[in-house]
């Protein structure tokens, strides 16, 4: 999404996260004298709040240093006991403000279950009754390097929780990129489809759940965390089990199909199709297969569920596409010393917006159950806002198809661009409206109470 040719955010790298970090740290470093251990680990207590920092070291320097114990204290007995206790053993580490030392498999336990519960909280000497804090110089002296990258790992994921409103990791399994938000571009819905990483993950920037409009975000944890689960469960049940006429639980079929009696926990033995005991049978095992009518939650629970499962195919298609596109219709295209940049890019917007999109449908299928649930007077109209919305998206997909087709197969380039644009403006706004007319709740339909 862009303001005025800017965009609103960013996609950085770990290493550009990185250097956003050291300059906050030498900034500190410089100005005030101190070491750059020392300015981390004053960040670091003050959240990295670079202001807050620098008011209260041109205030009192020294009181801030004592009180984050970033002082020297010495102790003989302390010195000779921790000497005395690893004798024998090599490169004893201990902090610049105090004098216990540890042998580097002490270190590495102690960062380990440290670094791992809380990356906001200073880490301190592992003697218990110590709170001189570890900085980077301290780490400087172990060898280990995985201990050395925990740390590191550590710093940096203490500086992006201190800053999320503005940087946030992305939460796609194994992406290390991190999205910045320069909050002094951003309006109102210029996050309408969500964050996009450059690893193709789309994502809710108040949340971090994948881009869930036009449910809140409480409703997208639900629907994840539950409700979805309960529609799966409840449809495995309808396709897989029956009821014993006896006790009314939940009975499944083993897998022996040709095996028509049944036997419950309650010791109820009964015939899958009929229900009916052997005795009742009396040798008769033409029976007809007894089938229930559905209520209608069940109904609707199953075509919600349904619902869902396409429109999360046909988003899994678009993405498909949009990687296909890239790999080999841009190549195609840039063969043609007609086809320009600025072509390559309506492309990849185009097909970017349809992925958008399959994800704002996919997500309507949400807001239309709990429509449903809670307003079902408005499900009609939700579903007929929602077919609208499919069709203006399949419009633009024939309309980049066609365009494509042309210029592959004549040359057509003349309005290329202009015309593939045209029809994301239009498919986008028309988005774009349609997720603002579902999140207002229809108030001027009314629901009885």
């Amino acid at each position: 999404m862009e303001t005025n040719g800017q965009s609103v955010y960013s996609v950085l790298t770990t290493n550009e996260v990185g250097e956003k970090m050291t300059s906050e740290i030498n900034q500190i470093s410089e100005v005030f004298l101190l070491s750059k251990s020392d300015a981390t680990l004053i960040l670091i207590s003050l959240r990295w709040n670079s202001f807050k920092a620098s008011d209260r070291l041109g205030d009192d320097k020294e009181k801030l240093l004592s009180d984050l114990g970033l002082v020297k204290v010495f102790s003989s007995c302390q010195e000779n006991d921790s000497v005395s206790s690893f004798a024998g053993q090599e490169n004893l580490v201990s902090t610049p403000f105090c004098s216990h030392k540890f042998s580097e498999t002490c270190w590495r336990s102690h960062l380990s279950n440290l670094l791992t519960e809380e990356e906001e909280r200073v880490v301190l000497c592992p003697n218990p009754d110590c709170v001189a804090p570890v900085g980077p110089d301290t780490i400087e002296k172990l060898t280990e390097p995985a201990v050395k990258m925990m740390y590191d790992r550590y710093i940096l994921g203490s500086f992006v929780e201190a800053n999320k409103e503005s940087i946030k990791w992305c939460p796609a399994p194994g992406c290390e990129y991190a999205i910045e938000l320069h909050e002094d571009l951003l309006e109102d819905d210029d996050l309408d489809f969500g964050v996009v990483c450059l690893c193709g993950h789309t994502f809710c920037w108040s949340c971090t759940l994948e881009s869930h409009r036009p449910v809140t975000c409480k409703e997208a944890s639900v629907w994840s965390s539950s409700t979805l689960d309960t529609l799966k469960s409840n449809a495995w049940l309808l396709e897989n089990t029956k009821r014993c006429p006896n006790c009314n639980c939940h009975v499944q079929r083993t897998d022996d199909p040709v095996l028509r009696m049944i036997t419950c926990i309650c010791s109820c033995s009964f015939c899958w199709r009929c229900l009916l005991s052997e005795e009742e049978h009396n040798g008769n095992w033409n029976c007809v297969e007894l089938l229930f009518q559905l209520s209608m939650r069940q109904v609707d629970d199953s075509s919600y569920l349904r619902l869902w499962e396409t429109c999360l195919e046909e988003y899994e298609n678009s993405k498909s596409d949009l990687k296909a596109i890239e790999e080999n219709g841009v190549p195609r295209l840039t063969d043609n010393s007609s086809f320009n940049e600025q072509d390559v890019d309506a492309v990849k917007e185009a097909t970017l917006l349809m992925v958008q999109c399959r994800l704002v449908l996919k997500w309507s299928c949400a807001y239309e159950y709990f429509i449903a649930m809670y307003q079902s007077p408005k499900t009609q109209y939700v579903k007929h806002l929602r077919g609208e919305a499919r069709k203006t998206l399949l419009r633009h997909k024939a309309t980049q198809e066609e365009l494509m087709n042309k210029a592959l197969t004549s040359g057509y380039f003349s309005s290329f661009k202009v015309e593939l644009s045209n029809s994301s403006t239009i498919t986008g706004n028309y988005f774009h409206e349609y997720v603002k007319t579902l999140e207002s709740g229809f108030p001027e339909i009314q629901v009885e109470t």
